[in-house]
């Protein structure tokens, strides 16, 4: 949904075009799963990419989770670096709140302009479900 939702919008907001799901997940026979690691495929990658610098940060990382999903260990950490890295990363439970993300990611003003907002209101490393926002 979310990326059938920026394809929709990628005519008004060009940048759009970046957004890209990274397909680390899935089960894999252990053939594959040695192909890929040997490729660089890493354990914890979050779902979703934006590698788009706005406001202060220099890219947006979205781990999607769903149901009781829990963040894994893995997960964690590469949020944790990236975010000291300066992107802005969170985990979102549902299609909406990421789309509602993105949408206040790629609204935010460069830091050189000095005008309006360059972070996002909702703090770094935050877990977003139903509604509630924790830190990660």
């Amino acid at each position: 949904m979310v990326i059938t939702w920026a394809r929709w919008q990628e005519a008004g907001r060009p940048e759009l075009k970046l957004l890209h799901h990274i397909p680390n997940g899935g089960s894999r026979n252990r053939i594959e799963a040695a192909k890929l690691k040997s490729m660089g495929v890493k354990a914890g990658v979050p779902d979703l990419h934006l590698p788009v610098p706005r406001g202060k940060y220099c890219g947006l990382w979205i781990e999607m989770k769903f149901g009781d999903g829990r963040v894994r260990d893995a997960q964690k950490e590469f949020l944790e670096h990236a975010a000291a890295e300066g992107a802005y990363c969170v985990v979102c439970y549902d299609a909406d709140t990421a789309i509602d993300i993105i949408a206040r990611y790629i609204d935010l003003k460069p830091v050189s302009t000095g005008k309006g907002e360059n972070c996002m209101q909702i703090p770094n490393l935050s877990i977003i479900k139903n509604g509630k926002i924790k830190t990660l």
